[in-house]
């Protein structure tokens, strides 16, 4: 199901309303675009002004976004050259996954790289376990920890995101996240990372297609669960202007996020050229040899199109991706 966001007639009446009331206002405009989305934010990074948004204190699973504020506890607790020991319940946790093994020891910088690159469901797990002692009280302990720096209608269940009852966010609370953690100089290095490897030999890739196809990107996690469906928050850069978008409930990703972005900079006054589909038409050569996986273009067709102000802007039906999605892939 796709929401209509129009500017300047009776939905952004209700809207404005809303965000008033929740202490920010929405930005104006008198064009209007449509996402697959069921909530998003949009909000200037230096100051925390929310510009636009759509339901954002709406709860949903977050999915593999939820990382980010796993990262953010583990900052707090742990020095990034400390040592992390896998139990064989983290080396056990479903894709995705880096396939850490039972016994083996990493930094605790290493694991955050594959946490925040390859959204390491095993490297969440032992992250988790070596700060608190196990998944379930480190969920609850950064339940508490997110509300702490403002997260509030934020619950968690796990340290990495995988379906749980009782665990969902807030577009709201993810760029709030986010701006915390991009103010850590660590991290913010970790999420704008293309490529890193751990143990040698062991290449980790940035799920973050934006970071390949544009350099307006600085940052972000991507995540996908069936429940959740597309998840994702990060950080843009034009000039001194600095935006964050969080989106939740997405069936159309990356076509959902370029409007958004476009968007974000034209109400932060550094409007920005339509930014061009091309996240769809990447694609990563296995690597192999030892050497770095290589970003090409796809030569496939291009598979979707945002109009700005068009009711018939909703993007063209996909193909299958390019890269096979599991159940809970990011």
């Amino acid at each position: 199901m796709s929401f209509r966001v129009k500017y300047g007639l009776s939905i952004f009446v209700v809207l404005a309303i809303l965000a008033m009331a929740a202490g920010f206002a929405a930005g104006q405009d008198e064009e209007g675009f449509e996402v697959s989305a069921r909530s998003f934010v949009i909000m200037d990074a230096k100051t925390g002004k929310i510009l636009l948004a759509l339901n954002p204190q709406l709860f949903w699973p977050p999915a593999s976004t939820l990382k980010v504020m796993t990262a953010l506890s583990v900052v707090e607790h742990l020095q990034m050259d400390d040592k992390v020991s896998v139990s064989a319940h983290a080396a056990a946790a479903p894709a995705s996954k880096i396939g850490i093994k039972p016994g083996e020891t990493y930094t605790v910088r290493d694991l955050l790289y594959a946490l925040l690159l390859s959204s390491a469901n095993d490297g969440a797990r032992a992250l988790a376990e070596k700060v608190s002692g196990s998944e379930s009280a480190f969920a609850h302990q950064l339940t508490q920890e997110v509300r702490q720096w403002g997260a509030y209608r934020t619950t968690l269940a796990t340290a990495n995101g995988l379906p749980a009852d009782n665990q969902y966010s807030t577009a709201q609370d993810l760029a709030l996240m986010l701006r915390r953690a991009m103010a850590n100089p660590e991290l913010a290095k970790i999420m704008g990372t293309k490529y890193y490897t751990i143990q040698g030999d062991r290449e980790l890739r940035n799920h973050n297609r934006f970071l390949f196809t544009t350099p307006l990107a600085v940052g972000g996690k991507t995540g996908y669960t069936r429940a959740s469906k597309h998840t994702y928050v990060g950080m843009f850069k034009n000039g001194d202007q600095e935006i964050i978008v969080a989106m939740m409930g997405s069936t159309k990703k990356w076509a959902d996020l370029r409007p958004l972005i476009e968007k974000g900079f034209e109400l932060a006054g550094t409007p920005i050229a339509k930014l061009p589909p091309a996240e769809e038409k990447l694609w990563f050569a296995k690597r192999s040899n030892g050497k770095k996986a290589r970003v090409s273009k796809s030569k496939r067709k291009r598979r979707s199109k945002v109009v700005m102000g068009s009711a018939t802007s909703a993007p063209a039906k996909q193909r299958p991706a390019i890269k096979k999605k599991s159940r809970n892939n990011p």
